[in-house]
């Protein structure tokens, strides 16, 4: 989906986020999770993601934001690592939203010296499985959860620019649907 805008998410995004959240069915909410939880809960989260360290990401394949990944440095790691974490909804699986997501991610992961970057998906969440291991991850089975290991070079001029041509392209593209 090349007219997919993927930018960073600010605090000033909650609503769209717990929107989000809203949208996505019980087998979804199960696989971002990792429990059954109902949307108002999910929403409920919304509140508390934007932090100082999380860096987030949302996807407006149609202009409103049908898919989140989040990145959580791990606090006093060495090398420094974080989780990261996915929701897209329902009706937008499968079309290539969480491949750029992922792709956005690894790269703002690499820019910020993060050398690890760990998953924890579902045993039956093949979607992420096969994400992750079309992006090099090694996935390690363990009981009720599949976890996924990805490790990043160090920074580049390359990885820098990508990251910020990024958010240029995705503000460019936000201003000229603004102004459709």
């Amino acid at each position: 989906m090349s007219s997919t805008i993927v930018r960073r998410l600010l605090s000033t995004d909650q609503r769209r986020l717990a929107a989000h959240f809203q949208r996505l069915d019980r087998h979804s909410l199960h696989a971002r999770f990792g429990a059954g939880i109902s949307p108002y809960r999910a929403s409920l989260y919304a509140d508390s993601v934007f932090t100082a360290e999380a860096l987030v990401y949302g996807a407006f394949p149609d202009g409103c934001l049908r898919a989140v990944a989040e990145l959580r440095p791990l606090p006093n790691a060495w090398p420094k690592r974080a989780e990261a974490a996915f929701s897209v909804e329902p009706r937008w699986q499968g079309r290539g939203i969480g491949d750029r997501l992922m792709h956005r991610v690894l790269t703002v992961a690499q820019n910020r010296g993060i050398r690890e970057l760990h998953l924890l998906c579902l045993p039956g969440n093949l979607r992420m499985q096969n994400l992750a291991q079309k992006h090099r991850a090694r996935l390690h089975r363990l009981p009720g959860q599949v976890e996924a290991h990805l490790t990043r070079p160090f920074p580049t001029p390359f990885s820098i620019t990508q990251e910020m041509a990024g958010e240029y392209r995705a503000l460019a593209d936000a201003m000229f649907q603004w102004r459709r």
